[in-house]
């Protein structure tokens, strides 16, 4: 006669699945904190602002800032970008005398501050010409401002 039984001395072959099935129920309610908190922090950023448009269209037209497009291609070879069309520049000086062209026959606003020129810079452009325009938009008194194009050509 034994005072314990067999059964109970030979080894389990079962495997306790609760400790394991805790600690992924509290996994998974760490990471749905985290991410609802993640949320909250990245949701209070957002400001909505509704634009009540004032005593007539052209004082909200006064406020806004022209802009113009130039493109510096991968040769630095330099483009003026319109809605329809691109005009391929020459030189730095062309540049220069077409915005004090539009500026001269008000195509521009009088207030320089309020025309920004927007520059398309190809990935592969050389420096110098970059550069170059740069400067040439500031000596006329412009705001140039590079844009960034996240998709590939």
């Amino acid at each position: 006669m034994e005072l314990i039984p067999h059964d109970e001395l030979k080894p389990s072959q079962n495997f306790n699945f609760a400790p394991m099935i805790d600690f992924l129920f509290l996994m998974l309610a760490l990471f749905a904190t985290l991410a609802i908190s993640r949320a909250a922090l990245y949701d209070t950023e957002v400001e909505l602002v509704e634009l009540k448009p004032e005593k007539g269209a052209a004082s909200l037209r006064a406020k806004e800032i022209e802009q113009i497009s130039l493109s510096i291609a991968e040769n630095g070879s330099f483009k003026w970008l319109t809605e329809f069309q691109e005009y391929p520049m020459q030189t730095i000086e062309a540049i220069q005398e077409e915005l004090a062209r539009q500026y001269q026959m008000g195509v521009l606003p009088q207030d320089k501050t309020k025309t920004e020129v927007l520059l398309h810079i190809d990935r592969k452009a050389p420096w110098e010409p970059i550069a170059q325009v740069i400067f040439a938009i500031r000596e006329v008194g412009f705001t140039a401002r590079p844009v960034y194009d996240a998709v590939d050509k």
